[in-house]
């Protein structure tokens, strides 16, 4: 079979990566409906979300090294059919155990999806061209984003929260069929110690103990020793990374590249605005405000189709542009949006959350693509597996980060009632949440104008 050209390798890729968004923007939405279906409490509603990314970021890394190593096709399609497969299970259980279990698995297979797909492009698209294959791709995963919620709201309104995993899984598994056929897979079997694996199950015992720490705050001594603990981990894993022969982490490349080193740490920062502001929002709707899934769904659909609409001609300018400075004022409007949102009340409108979602979505847009261009033109073709997992861990490790700050003031304050039984109470930590996240905004501002050229 004749290997895809980029003209046909860019839109293939981009229509695959528009249904995972799709299927994760829409559990937002589900999650007050599967809280009250499965008898879920605020901390454990957070847990199905935090899970699912902590999973993904403590698997981003492993995943790269075996896509350079062996076959980054193969690890994409697997990938692609794991994420679906999990989404219709969990569309068919009940437990509470068994959802957060399905999720984690369905985050290392985001972890292969996430890491092999812009190092496919990365490997067939030249770096003066990648910026618009970037747009073109992350305008796609802006659609899913898009559409995820819209639908959601539509179908928990109509068939209830399970309708969601179960499309989702079907909508992945279509959309696998093409990507199926113009990819051809080569896998070969990876070298001896290929991935460090003692660095890879230190990293997710690090992970697990920072979700399982920031879960359990209320429970006093023991969530605080489980947070204490996941950080120690994760400076263990950063400290034997510069001391093994094939570490997950290249910690010199981050030193010695000012460049890449300076464009994932704003990247990182940045990234805590994102889904922790969409989980509180849609709970905020739903739960404050009394507000429908559908009509929820259709309000949190605001950023990302803005994010859809100008991320392409984001990718382009920064093909003509510094792409840089076209990522700090991106920046910049994200920390309008996280200052706006503090603002949010009791009994604020739709029009008031509509606009901090919109300039929240102009500034991603304007962030993501000429961002990723800095990441992949930084480093030598030869490296581009590695670049595009680094880049994904930047952006799934601000996620984790964000969510873990959000799950740990829903457990001091929430604790295990429902998220409707204070709507006070939900609102303070709301505001304490969007704060905290615009410091953290602000910072990532600082790094990314002092950044180098």
């Amino acid at each position: 079979m004749k290997a895809p050209t980029p003209r046909l390798l860019v839109p293939a890729i981009a229509a695959s990566q528009f249904a995972p968004p799709f299927m994760i923007s829409g559990v937002a939405v589900a999650l007050p409906a599967l809280g009250a279906d499965v008898g879920a409490g605020a901390t454990a509603l957070s847990l199905v979300e935090t899970l699912f990314l902590a999973a993904s970021v403590a698997l981003l890394l492993p995943a790269g090294r075996l896509g350079d190593a062996a076959d980054k096709v193969t690890l994409y399609k697997a990938g692609l059919a794991a994420f679906a497969l999990c989404s219709l299970a969990v569309g068919l259980v009940s437990s509470v155990p068994a959802i957060l279990a399905l999720r984690f698995v369905q985050g290392v297979a985001s972890a292969a999806v996430q890491a092999a797909g812009p190092a496919i492009i990365a490997d067939a698209v030249p770096p003066e061209r990648r910026g618009r294959a970037y747009g073109i791709t992350i305008g796609a995963v802006y659609a899913g984003l898009t559409l995820g919620p819209i639908c959601a709201g539509a179908l928990v309104d109509v068939w209830g929260w399970r309708a969601v995993f179960l499309a989702g899984g079907a909508v992945v598994l279509v959309l696998l069929m093409p990507i199926h056929f113009m990819l051809r897979a080569a896998w070969r079997r990876p070298p001896a110690r290929a991935v460090h694996l003692p660095s890879a199950f230190l990293v997710i015992a690090a992970m697990l103990a920072l979700v399982g720490g920031a879960a359990t705050l209320r429970e006093g001594a023991s969530g605080y020793g489980a947070a204490a603990a996941g950080l120690v981990l994760l400076a263990l894993f950063v400290f034997f990374q510069r001391r093994v022969a094939a570490p997950l982490l290249d910690v010199e490349l981050l030193v010695k590249n000012r460049v890449l080193g300076a464009a994932l740490l704003v990247q990182w920062l940045l990234y805590c605005n994102a889904f922790g502001a969409v989980f509180l929002l849609s709970l905020y709707l739903q739960s404050v405000l009394g507000e429908a899934a559908n009509t929820a769904g259709q309000v949190l659909a605001v950023g990302t189709l803005l994010m859809a609409a100008i991320a392409p001609a984001a990718g382009a300018l920064a093909d003509r542009l510094r792409p840089a400075l076209i990522a700090s004022c991106g920046v910049a409007v994200v920390l309008a949006a996280a200052l706006a949102a503090t603002l949010l009340g009791a009994g604020s409108s739709l029009v008031h959350v509509g606009l901090v979602l919109a300039v929240q979505g102009v500034g991603f847009a304007f962030f993501s693509s000429p961002n990723m261009t800095t990441v992949m033109n930084a480093v030598p073709r030869e490296r581009s597996g590695i670049a595009s997992a680094l880049s994904a861990t930047a952006r799934s490790l601000g996620m984790v980060s964000g969510m873990l700050i959000v799950a740990a003031l829903v457990s001091l304050n929430l604790g295990h009632e429902p998220v409707g039984a204070d709507p006070a109470r939900y609102v303070a930590t709301m505001h304490t949440a969007f704060w905290i996240l615009a410091g953290v905004t602000a910072a990532a501002l600082a790094v990314s104008l002092m950044r180098p050229k």
